[in-house]
Order: structure tokens, then sequence, then C-alpha cells
């Protein structure tokens, strides 16, 4: 079969003769570019700082920022103490805070206790009315019993019970501010087990480098806590599940620092073995394949030399990597080596021909290097796409991914043809010996009948059966959600097609310390580990925030608690009739002798008379050392002096639609326009936004989902553009996509059948396998373009067609060991559809070459079968 289309061009046939004549001066440019690339990548350097990496245009890139800077940063590095000896775990507390405040140069605050007692004197102020009258009705009850009582001339005829003092109810009710006990000072859970110490650094929690830095440094003082003074010889030991005693306290690491901390860290502690195990099968397989070591050597040094180029290209474009493009050198080196592999088999081929060394060399470049092209083009293109994302990290990922599969593809095109050609000019049989030979595959059978694919159009129709009965599988049938934190039945699988998970907690490491440590403070505490917050410049603006907040809660359903400078302010009507209950109690008590009462209630009796002293008071009155807590730091620019409302979750933020709802809700805050007794506006209405890291990484989930969705739509039309601009050819390429399109419902399909879910990870996956999953077409058309029948074209470029994708799903499969759940995902997905694709490329995509093989001889009125070129024929040209 002839296609005068698919000629050599005039410049393959010029590179392929450069490759071929002067295999010393292309080595020794390739050396030299190695050699200055690897200096620049020995520069580059990892940037932790998250926030960097989102544009600084976002309003709220904005605002977190605002809040660093006013207080330093976003949440807490918390440091929990655990033990079941309250008096141990408050020791222990009360020196490691004098040893961490002793740390300027790394701690700006930390706090473990805040002094209750100005919140006790004052409680009855912020107690409603009708529970203190009924709170003094009981007591004077009480109290008028025991002086009776306690009277010496008491005598009772008729025997009656004491009357009984019970206000748990109301203690209970009023036992807290902010979800803060006013029993104690220390920051102590209820039940008295764990102390809870936050720590604010000197950076804020997106600089991730120094946050690992210093906790590792922490972990040694702490080791060394028993050979401190007044430590009492007590042992820390970290551990997230020990209860400590007298002698022994268990702590562990938590809050938005630890944790963004982890999930960095995850990703790059679990990809250091899956490295070297994808590596280990990517060797086996190629020498599997290639029945010799040489030719691994050749594409694999050849691959490695080209990624350092890349990282040389990056240190020059870019300047550093950040923690999404630190994985990009594994990734380049699975899929560059796929070039290496067409050229190497397409020579052997060449060889296996009869030709000599330097023609089988310059054919295969011509030959194999068109499709090689497209398909880095195509993959380049479909990286590419990534960097119109607002997310820098997939920008910057997407910019250097293309690139670099372009330059691997390209330099494998010349490093592996110049090192054989090199070789042959020392010893021209050394080629053909080092890396072998493959006879072309018969034509025609033992009976003389051209070698064909058996039963296309039972292929097709099989084909297609499945392929549609897999697409409706992946349709959602049902309005009910169907859940994805257990097993779905079949039934439920089918109903609900393909789902999205938005449970990060799916993504993470199983078991991972700080998320747990996270939810036991969250039960001990009843309250979220880390709180998001808002800003406002004047006290008045943070009033009226408290006001909206706390006045509406149906409004705010995902709020479980607002806390704020106004938190420790009685409301001023409340206050106002309290304070004259209380001084019409204290009136009522003036004759009372205090030593007149039973000795346990003269212990409390001091208090008491003080909290009847309480007078109402306003903001000012808020003691300093609570309202430094919402407050901007003295070296604040004074654009950003002001105060802060914090803002806790009643919802797992884990869960991303519940993340995305409560970033939803703190988006914008209404608040209206306040004046003050002449009228003048005080408080402008506005519309505020709460900043920290729930609203960055819901800004970040929506940025994950519109990217995976547009990414598939932009690299489909890539790819089909580019791969009409190749055939010219509509037919030709549709049918180069079929293993793509195809491949990828019966993926989709699979996944859900087997109750797999896309999740915020494994979606960046799709645009990728749509850019690799284009060469699997492409290399088995153009050889059948050459003029050979459809199962001659298989049997030609099969083996590297399955070789090159069998080296990549080793690869994606390592992940499957990895720690991080999210890594498994990406993996597990790829694989599924790497596997699918190769499938559909040897049966379906088959099939359709065979009858559009016997429509083309029907149409030029042959009798279905055609004469491919002979083996010894020019590149391009068929008999």
């Amino acid at each position: 079969m002839s296609d005068p289309t698919h000629k050599p061009p005039r410049f393959a046939l010029a590179y392929a003769n450069l490759m071929v004549r002067r295999p010393g001066l292309v080595l020794l440019v390739i050396l030299a570019l190695f050699g200055v690339c690897l200096w620049g990548t020995t520069k580059l350097t990892i940037n932790s700082n998250q926030l960097d990496l989102i544009s600084q245009d976002l309003p709220e890139v904005k605002e977190v920022k605002r809040i660093i800077d006013m207080v330093g940063g976003s949440g807490h590095l918390m440091l929990a103490l655990r033990g079941d000896d309250e008096a141990t775990l408050k020791k222990v507390a009360d020196n490691l805070g004098a040893q961490l405040k002793a740390d300027t140069k790394n701690v700006r605050s930390v706090t473990w206790k805040l002094p209750v007692e100005f919140i006790q004197q004052n409680m009855a102020l912020f107690i409603k009315t009708e529970d203190l009258t009924e709170g003094k009705r009981r007591i004077m009850a009480w109290l008028k019993d025991q002086l009776r009582r306690n009277n010496p001339f008491f005598i009772e005829i008729q025997k009656t019970e004491p009357v009984k003092l019970e206000m748990d109810d109301l203690v209970n009710k009023y036992s807290s501010v902010g979800k803060k006990s006013i029993r104690d000072d220390y920051n102590i859970s209820n039940d008295k087990k764990m102390v809870l110490m936050l720590i604010k650094p000197m950076w804020d929690s997106n600089q991730i480098g120094l946050t690992k830095e210093y906790i590792d440094g922490l972990r040694q003082k702490l080791a060394a806590y028993p050979t401190t003074p007044d430590s009492d010889g007590v042992k820390l030991v970290e551990d997230y599940q020990l209860m400590g005693d007298k002698q022994t306290v268990a702590y562990g690491f938590t809050g938005s620092y630890k944790t963004s901390v982890d999930d960095s860290y995850a990703i790059e502690e679990s990809l250091q073995p899956v490295t070297l195990l994808a590596l280990g099968a990517i060797f086996l397989i190629t020498i599997l394949a290639f029945r010799k070591w040489v030719p691994t050597i050749i594409v694999v040094t050849g691959t490695v030399i080209g990624t350092i180029i890349t990282m040389g290209f990056t240190y020059v474009t870019v300047g550093e990597l950040n923690m999404i493009t630190s994985i990009l050198g594994g990734l380049l080196m699975g899929f560059g080596i796929d070039y290496g592999i067409h050229f190497v088999f397409r020579t052997r081929l060449e060889l296996g021909a009869g030709k000599p060394y330097d023609e089988a060399i310059r054919d295969a470049v011509v030959n194999a290097g068109r499709p090689a092209l497209v398909a880095a083009v195509v993959t380049s293109g479909s990286f590419f796409v990534l960097m119109r994302s607002e997310f820098r990290g997939f920008s910057q990922f997407g910019f250097l991914s293309g690139v670099g599969t372009f330059i691997i593809g390209v330099l494998l095109f010349a490093w592996s043809p110049a090192l054989l050609s090199l070789l042959g000019r020392v010893n021209p049989a050394w080629p053909r010996k080092l890396i072998g030979e493959m006879k072309p595959p018969p034509v025609r059978n033992a009976t003389g009948q051209e070698v064909r694919v058996p039963k296309p159009g039972l292929v097709l129709g099989i084909g297609t059966v499945v392929t549609v009965l897999l697409c409706l599988c992946c349709v959602n049938w049902t309005d009910q959600d169907i859940p994805t934190d257990r097993p779905a039945t079949f039934a439920e699988r089918i109903k609900g097609g393909i789902r999205f998970n938005y449970n990060s907690r799916a993504l993470i490491p199983e078991g991972q310390p700080s998320v747990k440590l996270q939810d036991e403070i969250s039960q001990r505490f009843n309250i979220s580990s880390d709180p998001i917050a808002v800003y406002s410049k004047t006290l008045p603006e943070a009033r009226a925030i408290y006001d909206e907040l706390t006045q509406n809660p149906k409004k705010y359903p995902t709020i479980d608690q607002v806390v704020s400078i106004y938190t420790f302010v009685p409301p001023p009507e409340t206050a106002a009739a309290n304070a004259k209950i209380l001084q019409e109690w204290k009136e009522e008590l003036a004759d009372v002798d205090v030593n007149a009462l039973p000795p346990e209630a003269q212990d409390k009796a001091a208090l008491f008379m003080k909290m009847l002293e309480a007078k109402p008071f306003d903001v000012n009155g808020v003691p300093a050392n609570y309202a430094a807590q919402f407050t901007h730091l003295p070296e604040s620019k004074p654009e950003n002096h002001g105060y802060l409302t914090f803002i806790y979750p009643a919802v797992d933020l884990w869960d991303g639609k519940k993340m995305l709802d409560f970033a939803d809700q703190t988006s914008a805050i209404p608040t209206p326009e306040l004046k003050d007794a002449s009228g003048q506006v005080i408080a402008p209405a506005e519309i505020h936004r709460a900043a920290g890291a729930a609203p960055l990484f819901a800004r970040l989930a929506r940025i994950v989902l519109s990217d995976g969705k547009w990414a598939v739509g932009l690299v489909t039309i890539w790819i089909l553009f580019m791969h009409f601009l190749d055939f010219r050819s509509v037919t030709l390429a549709l049918a180069s996509v079929i293993p793509l399109t195809v491949g990828l419902a019966v993926m989709l399909g699979i996944m859900t059948l087997a109750d797999l879910h896309l999740n915020f990870m494994n979606i960046i996956i799709l645009p990728i396998l749509l850019g690799f999953g284009v060469s699997h077409g492409l290399y088995l058309l153009h050889r059948y373009l050459e003029g050979t029948s459809p199962m001659v074209a298989l049997r030609s470029v099969g083996a590297a067609v399955a070789t090159s994708t069998l080296t990549t799903a080793s690869g994606f499969a390592a992940l499957l060991v990895a720690s991080h759940n999210g890594l498994k995902s990406m993996g597990m997905v790829a694989c599924i559809g790497l596997i699918t694709t190769l499938i559909v490329s040897f049966t379906v995509l088959a099939a359709v070459m065979q009858v559009l093989w016997d429509r083309r001889a029907r149409n030029s009125g042959g009798t279905g079968s055609q004469t491919p070129p002979a083996s010894g024929d020019k590149p391009g040209h068929a008999a």
C-alpha cells in the first residue's frame, strides 16, 4: 500500500544523515550541553512556600497575607501533651512553655494557659437575666437554710431535709467562653488528660521547609527534657496513642503548620521507594523485550541525559522547583524512555531486513521519527494546556513537562542513532550484535494467503457493545448521592456512575498521626483545630461582624462558634439588668456572716462576693492579655492594623463538599452601616471575607476541578487537530484516536464497576493519559501507511508499543505501593487507562485498519489483498 503524502521530507532525511555521518560531533554537543545543564541542576532548589504557587492577585491570597502580617502566620503549630496525671501535665507544660518562649529566633508566641479570673469575676454579667434570677433564687434558698441550720439555737421539731444546692445545669451552661473553660487557666481538656500548647512560629504555615526543620529540632529538645532542671525525671515520648502517667508524658504535633508539612512531604517520602521500584521494573521490562542489556543502557542513559538537560532548562527559565514540579524528573523518565524504545525496535527491524547499519539507522530515524515527533508535539501540547491554570504549581508543571517531553524525544532520536553510528564506524557488525535484529514479519501465511486481522467485523461489533455498556455504567442515573465513604453495592455503582470523591481524607496516608491527633483534639476539646479569621479595620466593624455571625445561625450553618474581642464583652442590655440584680443581691447579703457558713462554702465565698461587685464594661475594659489575641502585632504594616474575628467550623473540613460550603458562607459576610449617637457613621456597610487555610484550599479545589474539565476538552481538540495535520485525512485522524477515546471510556466504566472514584489528585491524570495515549495509534497507523497490511504493521511495531506502554505502566504501578493514598489512586487510574488503550490498539484499532485496508483494496479493484512493500524499499515508499 502506497501513500505519497507520507514520503520522507527533506528535513527528516537531512537530520538522519547528520546522525549517521557526524555521530561524534552530535555526541560531543549532547555531552557538552549535559555538562552545563548538570551544573544548573545542582543549583536548583525547592521552594516549599505553597502560597507562592497561587496567583497573588486572588482575594483569598491577599487576605491570608494580611493575616500573616497581622499575627505572624495562619494557624498554629499545636503541641499536645497527653497523660492521666493532671499535675504532671501542667508542670511539663509550664517548663516547656518557658523553654519555647526563650527561643525568640523561631517562636513568636506560645500559649498554654490564660488567666480566667477576669471571666470568673464578671461571668454574672454574661448570664441570661432569667438564669441569673433562677440562680439567685436557688442560692438564697440554700444559704438561708444553711444559716438557719448552723445557728447554735436551731431546734427542729419535725425533721426536714436540708435544701440542696443544685447548680450543675447552670454551671455547665456557662462554664466556658468561646469553648474555653473558665474553671482552669490551662488549655486542658474536660477529662484533664490533655494539655494543648499553641505555638506561633516566626514564619507562616506555608513555609513548610522552615516548619519541618523546626519540628525536627524541637523533637531533639523534647527528647532531652528529662535532663533539664525541674523535670523530675519525667520522660517525653512522641506517641499518638499512649496515655502517659506521672513519669511519662506522650506528646504529638498537629495544627495547620504540621498538617501542611505532612501533606507535602508525604508525597515526597512515598515517592522515594517508589522511584527505585519503578526504575527496576523499567530495566526488567526493557531487558526482557530487547533480550539484550545494551539497548536498555542506551535508552536509559539517553533518558537520564534528557532529564538533566530539562532540569538545566528549568534552572534557566524558572529558577527553582516547587512541591509539584519536584516530581518532574521521575515523570519525564517514565514518559521519555518510550521514544528510545521505538527507535531501537525500528532499528532492529531495519537491520533484520538485511540493511547495513548506517542505512538501517537512517531509515529507522526517518520512519520512526515522524510518529515520534508528532507524539512528542501532541504530548507536550497536552502538558502545555495546564499553563492556563491559576495554580502556579500546575502551570509550571505543564510548562516544564511539555518542554521536557519534547527535549527528551528529540534527544533520544539524536543520542541513540549517533551512539550506534559511532559504534558502527568502529566495527560495522557491532550495532547488529549489540542491539540485535528483528526479521520482518511474513506477509502471507503457509497457504499463501495474506496475513489478516481475524474477523474484524466481529471484533468491532463486540468492541462497540462492550464500550457502549461500559459508557452507560459511567452515567449517573439517580439524583441521590451515592456515599463514597464505604463500598457501594453493585446496584449503587450502576445507578451512581463514575463518582467524584470530595473527601480529602481518602488521599492522605492511612493513620496519618497529625490527622488522628486533630480528631482527638476535636473530641476532647469540642473544637476544630484551627479557625479562619475575618479582618476589620476598627472596633465598630469588628462588632458588626460579630453580631452578624452570632445573631444569624441559620444563615451560617457550617459555623460552630465565633470568637472575637467582643466575646469577652457582655451584651449591654443583659449586663445592665444583671448588674442591678447583683447590687440588690449584695445588699441582701450585707448582714451575712461568712464564718457562719459550712467550711466548704467559706472557701468559695470570697470569689462569690467579688462576682457581686461586677460592673458593666465595654470593649475598652477587656484586659490586655485577652485583647492581644485579636489585634495586630506592633511590627505589622500600618495598612494592616486592625482586629480579627475567628470562626470555627461546625463541619469536617476534610470533606471537600463541606469545606466548599464553609468557604462559600464565610467568603461574603455582609455588615450594615453603623452610626453613633450623633448620627456619624462609625462603620460603613461592607462585605467582609474570611481568610485562612480553608478558603485557600477551597479555591485550590475549585481550580483543580475546573482545570480537570477544561484541560480534557482542550487536549482533545489539540489531539484531533494535530492528527488531522499529520494524516491530512479525517478518517485516519479519527482512527488514530480510537485507542485513546475507547480506552478511556472503558477505563471509566471499569472504575465504576470496581467502585473506584475520581478525586482531587487523579483527575489531573486524565489530560496526561490523553497526551500519552496518542502514541499507540500514531505508530501503528504510520507503519500501516508505509504500505504494510494491518497485521504486518501490528507485528512490526506492536512489540515497541507494548514495551513502551508497559514501562510507563510499571512506573505508575509502582505508585500502588506508596503510603500516600492520593498517589495510589493516580497509579491505579493511570494503569487502568494505559492497559485499556493498549488492548484497544491491538483489537479495535487493528480491526478498523483491516476494514480500511479491505475497503481500499475493493475501491482499487483488487481482490481483498495488496502486495506490501518489499523489505528493501526506501523508507516511506511502497512496492
